[in-house]
């Protein structure tokens, strides 16, 4: 069987819930092995704007018009590559009986998340203007608490890795002057410069505007505060109240990190080392000088679990360490509690911390 045929049916079987760790490896090393397989996704993606097609109520109709694209846009893909590149047969894969309609916009709704690990991927309307201007449709996509990161690649080639416990809405295409998407959670942003539309990271009360950049943003819901922290390159941070009421507005340079309040919309600003904040990205959890109930709220989202202290005086201990997200979380509490100024039990989904 040709290894075309094999990424095809990886595809099916990952969509269906039945794809093994070793085929989700070897898709996901094929995302990554010829800048073609990449742009043809990109191809896919240009034709399947949710926006601009009518929702037809006769499936016939709809079977035939998504068979059209399906001939026109395997037409159309082939990209010129030094390197070997595979091609989907779209068409074949329709007429061989292996996707459905239905199954055939699932597919390229993966391939434009590209995050293999994704729990789960919607269109909705999503009103991301006033009231008298159209509502746009955004694909909206959840990593659920004790889910891995996830990466997506957006339709100008920007990259976003998703935390888990996260939340993120973003355009099929970038059609208006500026770049807009929005976040609930943690996120980090490879951002490609354009100078004709600014990226806007649209957050609870702040909104983060870039040229082209490298950045992580915090902002979870449950917590009072957001903490935005810059890698390399430049972006404004407009912070505000709880009323709406713009509050605070600053540049950040490489290696500050700032923290708005969200119910004030104040914001302060620190220099640290900007690699703490993104070594998420690379399944390394790092922290220096860090209260111990801090730490233990981003355990909680990683590992699904719930942590409870009983003794305030706990709190605010100040840790630095490392570990891998790949540790079981037993393993990592006991590397947390070196100096053992903490005991604690596991009862299922709770973790009980007591003073020793």
């Amino acid at each position: 069987m040709s290894e075309t045929k094999h990424i095809e049916e990886w595809i099916v079987r990952y969509l269906q819930h039945e794809i093994g760790e070793d085929e989700l490896r070897q898709l996901e090393a094929w995302l990554e092995e010829a800048p073609a397989n990449k742009a043809y996704f990109f191809q896919l993606k240009r034709i399947i704007d949710l926006k601009r097609y009518p929702l037809f109520a006769d499936e016939k109709e709809k079977e035939a018009r998504w068979r059209r694209l399906a001939e026109r846009m395997e037409q159309g893909t082939a990209v010129e590559s030094k390197q070997p590149a595979h091609r989907f047969s779209i068409r074949r894969m329709l007429s061989a009986g292996w996707l459905s309609v239905g199954r055939y916009v699932a597919v390229v709704c993966v391939m434009v998340a590209i995050g293999w690990g994704i729990s789960e991927y919607r269109v909705r309307r999503f009103a991301s203007a006033p009231a008298s201007s159209p509502v746009v449709a955004l694909n909206e996509i959840r990593v659920p608490q004790g889910g891995r990161a996830n990466t997506l690649i957006l339709s100008d080639g920007s990259k976003v890795i998703l935390n888990a416990s996260s939340v993120f809405r973003y355009p099929a295409a970038f059609d208006s002057g500026q770049r807009e998407v929005y976040l609930e959670g943690e996120a980090y942003f490879e951002v490609m410069h354009d100078s004709q539309k600014p990226f806007v990271v649209k957050l609870r009360k702040q909104h983060i505007t870039v040229l082209g950049t490298t950045f992580n943003i915090e902002a979870y819901n449950d917590r009072p505060y957001t903490l935005t922290t810059l890698l390399t390159g430049s972006i404004r941070l407009e912070a505000f109240d709880e009323q709406g009421k713009a509050m605070s507005q600053m540049l950040l340079s490489p290696n500050q990190q700032a923290l708005s309040d969200n119910r004030t919309g104040s914001v302060s600003l620190r220099n640290i080392d900007a690699s703490l904040a993104n070594a998420w990205t690379r399944n390394e959890y790092k922290f220096k000088n860090e209260p111990l109930e801090s730490i233990f709220r981003k355990l909680e989202r990683r590992y699904d679990v719930r942590i409870f202290l009983e003794n305030d005086s706990l709190k605010q201990i100040r840790y630095t360490g490392t570990f891998s997200y790949e540790q079981d979380i037993l393993d990592v509490l006991n590397i947390v509690n070196y100096e053992k100024q903490f005991v604690f039990k596991r009862a299922g989904k709770n973790i009980f911390i007591s003073k020793r």
